[in-house]
């Protein structure tokens, strides 16, 4: 990273924006390559995110970090997968999720 890059980044964490940085901003996201997969990525057709803070087991971690490592993957995007499975398999089971009914996590899946 060079001191360009290192000044915006600071000056947005600050918040002491100056012409010259704001101009050196682009003003829309262009469409990014995955570079290991060489595949096109799109900001616009992104589904909306949010963060969230758990905990698993280490060695769980560590499995997750070490898939995504082989497959050119972020965790999010592992971890993201396990969930959307994770529910699919819940509504299979039990139906669509539309409520709260509490149930042990262990019956789950």
């Amino acid at each position: 990273m060079n001191n360009n890059n290192l000044d915006a980044l600071f000056t947005g964490l600050t918040g002491t924006n100056t012409e010259e940085t704001v101009s050196k901003q682009p003003t829309a996201l262009p469409p990014s390559v995955d570079e290991r997969k060489g595949r096109k990525t799109s900001p616009s057709t992104k589904q909306p995110e949010e963060r969230f803070c758990t905990i698993v087991s280490s060695a769980l971690l560590r499995k997750i970090r070490i898939i995504a490592n082989r497959e050119g993957l972020q965790i999010k995007d592992v971890v993201n997968a396990a969930f959307e499975k994770a529910v699919k398999s819940y509504e299979r089971k039990y139906g669509t999720v539309d409520g709260e009914v509490k149930r042990s996590a262990k019956d789950l899946f």
